[in-house]
């Protein structure tokens, strides 16, 4: 998302997918976005919570390598646990027809297109994206951090070996 200022228009509906996480101030990316909709305009919200993955079987090296990226993006300013804020937040703002509900994406076998599409090219591409940082800060050793992700992408993942769930809330005003 660019500069608040460089967002300008109006629209029928604001989609926000995985972004609050990263805002230095949520509340007034918010409120910026909420004066672009149209009256009668809505506005989505999809967030996970990085703490709320769970993986079977466990893996102390997935929590690790997850908790380094929960860790590194409050160090930076963002809320990696946001979604549990997401109700009171944009009550905050003074939204009405506020209307928050949980989603889950559970992972198997029985869906190798939520594996890629999900755990493979969203889950475990975000956690990358702090892998050099982290290794570079010592904050965790190569190889735990290999075992980590090794563990989250899961490659009995594919035979129904193993599964992972993700939780987050979606809201709808």
């Amino acid at each position: 998302m660019g500069s608040q200022s460089e967002l300008k228009g109006s629209f029928d509906n604001i989609f926000l997918y995985f972004v609050l996480e990263h805002l230095h101030d949520p509340i007034s990316a918010l409120t910026h976005l909420i004066s672009l909709l149209v009256p009668g305009g809505t506005i989505t919200v999809i967030k996970g919570d990085h703490g709320s993955t769970s993986l079977y079987p466990r893996s102390a090296a997935a929590d690790e390598t997850i908790q380094k990226l929960i860790d590194m993006q409050a160090e930076k300013g963002g809320k990696a646990l946001i979604g549990c804020e997401l109700y009171p937040l944009l009550s905050t703002i003074g939204l009405s027809d506020l209307f928050v509900e949980p989603l889950m994406v559970y992972v198997d076998a029985s869906r190798p297109d939520i594996v890629e599409g999900f755990i493979e090219k969203t889950f475990i591409a975000m956690i990358e994206g702090v892998r050099e940082e982290a290794l570079m800060s010592g904050r965790i050793s190569k190889e735990r951090w290999d075992e980590g992700i090794g563990d989250c992408e899961g490659r009995k993942r594919r035979t129904g070996h193993s599964a992972i769930r993700f939780s987050g809330p979606l809201a709808r005003c």
